[in-house]
């Protein structure tokens, strides 16, 4: 039960388990909670899908040439994740980009997570996403493979075969997806409150915590 002068907000971050930023402003984000914790502030999370690269493979692509392509060479590349890098370090974001060999296709992942949504709410929701960003950039696992995104599902909590039960939500990730898109996000990760837009672009977690203030300010 919460406690009477304790205020709730529902923060639904729309972000994609491969986007560096979006894992970058979860561990800032994480720093904000804490903090917004202290001062009476409950932040519930709902992660919204949003899939970078939908026309990927299934089982994703060869990292690579797929990031070679698409920024127009390897060096590109290595510059972009070198930025990461230097911005996840002060906040627990570890990046090992050495250890990953794929990109990954991400429908499943996201029809992963909004099962846990329906499932076990915000706190199972976000503890598997937490996994999966930990997964995928720190131990360099591919969320493309099925196997990986069930032990991903057991290790947080949910009930075996969650992937296969997971399956039947694919259309329902297409149609959040394309709900955020008619909302006007272009680029992840992005923030509604209470289903309206709110900003975009992971913040410092001092950024956060003034945002998130202004309206528990509002409401209370």
């Amino acid at each position: 039960m919460q406690a009477q002068d304790t205020t709730v907000l529902k923060l639904q971050v729309v972000a994609d388990v491969i986007c560096p930023w979006c894992f970058i402003g979860k561990r800032s984000l994480d720093k904000a909670i804490a903090t917004l914790a202290g001062q009476g502030i409950d932040v519930e999370l709902e992660w919204i899908p949003f899939e970078l690269n939908p026309t990927l493979p299934p089982d994703g692509m060869d990292r690579r040439a797929f990031r070679s392509t698409r920024f127009g060479s390897w060096e590109n590349a290595l510059a972009m994740d070198a930025r990461a890098v230097a911005a996840g370090r002060p906040l627990g974001a570890v990046f090992n980009y050495d250890k990953q060999t794929r990109t990954s296709h991400t429908l499943a992942a996201h029809s992963l997570l909004r099962l846990a949504w329906k499932e076990g709410g915000s706190s199972l929701q976000t503890r598997l996403a937490d996994a999966m960003f930990t997964a995928y950039f720190t131990e360099g696992q591919d969320l493309s493979d099925h196997g990986v995104l069930e032990t991903l599902a057991t290790g947080a909590g949910m009930a075996p075969q969650a992937v296969a039960r997971s399956t039947p939500l694919h259309a329902e990730v297409r149609q959040r997806e394309a709900a955020v898109q008619r909302a006007g996000v272009t680029s992840v990760p992005s923030y509604f409150m209470d289903d309206k837009p709110f900003f975009s672009g992971s913040q410092d977690p001092q950024g956060y915590v003034r945002l998130l203030t202004d309206v528990a300010a509002a409401q209370r």
